[in-house]
């Protein structure tokens, strides 16, 4: 037992951290290109799979993406009775985009109801049809999405 006869595998290193920048805006702005209230992000809601991701803006938009690595990855359960790092992170491409709420004006109380997404829930999916729940300060704004074709109903 001299140790010289021994090999050993080098331990295998963690996964590359992600550069993480923060934004509440979408897209890649310059340091000295103003950005604009309306385009802030307001609301962020991942449906229970995971694979679909909705937010929405001051500008009363909702943005949806799917996840592009669906295949390659595990369920939630799965990935989560994992005791290692996931050496992959996901990612997201954009699917649609459609205006949820208009400001409007409360004649009762005098005031002006801004259009800002406050909170987004997604739905139980039926047929393949996405269903999703955003509200402003007022009213509540029900959205459909199927396949290619976007389509939004009110509440």
């Amino acid at each position: 037992m001299d140790g010289g006869d021994e090999v050993t595998a080098a331990p295998a290193g963690p996964p590359q951290p992600l550069d993480w920048k923060f934004s509440q805006v979408f897209g890649e702005r310059t340091a000295e290109e103003e950005v604009q209230e309306v385009d802030i992000i307001s609301a962020i809601e991942f449906d229970r799979t995971g694979d679909h991701l909705a937010t929405g803006d001051r500008g009363g938009r909702v943005v949806l993406f799917e996840r592009t690595d669906t295949k390659d990855h595990a369920s939630r359960r799965d990935l989560e009775r994992m005791d290692y790092p996931i050496n992959r992170h996901p990612e997201f491409r954009y699917k649609t985009e459609f205006q949820s709420h208009e400001p409007e004006f409360d004649y009762l109380k005098s005031l002006e109801i801004e259009e800002k997404i406050n909170k987004i829930r997604w739905c139980q999916t039926a047929n393949g049809v996405l269903f999703l729940l955003s509200t402003n300060d007022k009213t509540r704004s029900f959205g459909r999405y199927k396949k290619r074709s976007s389509r939004r109903f009110l509440k």
